[in-house]
């Protein structure tokens, strides 16, 4: 039987830097060896929106003033408890970081830094959150200079065949399909996207059309990214180095992609493998190699639940990918 865990609570402190951009606060655990989110467990007593304002001044020393509430996490551990994490934005006041037991480090990051820095793929979806209410809301540049990656994206969950109505038109993304796309279409505020090349199938192209429409650019279609031809999927993975870049497929297509980035290119994953509906790898190099990648939850669904991760190279052995190529 599953075991519900006291909730977490935490905020993520964002100011505005010297470039007139956002940028944002992350903590370093030496216990646990990672960049996180501040966040703790409630007193007695306590609201989570005054837990998590004081785990911030305790945690970094400023005291913050908590706003609106980010995007919260619900998920299962390896001891099979469930896990709830709530977060909030908090405007940075004043105060001074003191290294401590809990806490030896703090870092104010830009947005795509933040991202690449921060140790869970968990938190990502609160760090884009902030970014994409404050530019709405506020007018606040979410980042100094929006950098060119490769963002590998699978296509986001459709509505289910049996609660489809043909007569409604085409099927549609599901609800947490179209929070994905929602997000994949923020990050255009934080990366620069030059070209956007999807799978044609009805799944994939609905995921990056958001993200089209609002960068106006085309949809490019093409059948590499369908599977089948590893070898001209590779030649647009290739191609794609060095720009901004988006390509929307599959799950096995991710996989095997991955798997030769891993061997060919030495790239680093952050974390172990995994390819969710809807989900990212985000890619970071020059036109020479893809250096290192780290993973994108862009879905609610995909916070839900802890997961058996593969390494890629696990899911496609070195004879295959050469039998394929």
């Amino acid at each position: 039987m599953n075991r519900a865990k006291p909730p977490t609570y935490g905020a993520l402190p964002w100011r505005i830097g010297t470039k007139g951009a956002l940028e944002v606060l992350l903590i370093h655990r030496p216990a646990h060896g990672d960049w996180s989110i501040p966040k703790g467990k409630a007193d007695p007593g306590e609201t989570g929106r005054e837990c998590a304002e004081r785990e911030v001044r305790e945690e970094t020393g400023l005291r913050c003033r908590v706003g609106a509430e980010l995007p919260s996490i619900r998920y299962e551990d390896a001891k099979r408890r469930i896990k709830t994490i709530r977060y909030w934005a908090a405007a940075a006041g004043t105060g001074r970081f003191t290294p401590n037991d809990e806490v030896d480090a703090v870092s104010w990051l830009s947005l795509p830094a933040a991202l690449r820095t921060v140790s869970e793929p968990r938190d990502r979806p609160a760090i884009i959150a902030l970014g994409s209410r404050l530019q709405s809301e506020l007018g606040v540049r979410p980042a100094p200079k929006r950098e060119k990656m490769l963002l590998l994206v699978r296509g986001a969950e459709m509505t289910k065949r049996d609660g489809w109505d043909p007569a409604a038109g085409g099927r549609q993304l599901a609800p947490t399909g179209e929070q994905a796309a929602g997000s994949l279409a923020s990050l255009g505020a934080m990366f620069a996207v030059e070209r956007i090349v999807s799978a044609p199938s009805i799944r994939c192209v609905a995921t990056v059309a958001e993200l089209a429409r609002r960068e106006s650019l085309e949809v490019e279609l093409s059948e590499h990214l369908t599977g089948g031809n590893l070898a001209a999927t590779l030649d647009l993975v290739a191609r794609a180095r060095g720009t901004g870049t988006v390509l929307c497929t599959h799950e096995d297509v991710m996989a095997d992609v991955l798997a030769h980035l891993i061997q060919h290119d030495r790239t680093v994953l952050t974390k172990r493998f995994r390819v969710r509906k809807g989900s990212a790898w985000v890619l970071t190099g020059d036109r020479t190699r893809y250096r290192s990648a780290y993973y994108l939850p862009l879905s609610p669904a995909d916070l839900s639940t802890a997961v058996d991760l593969n390494s890629a190279a696990e899911l496609r052995s070195p004879a295959d990918l050469r039998a394929a190529v």
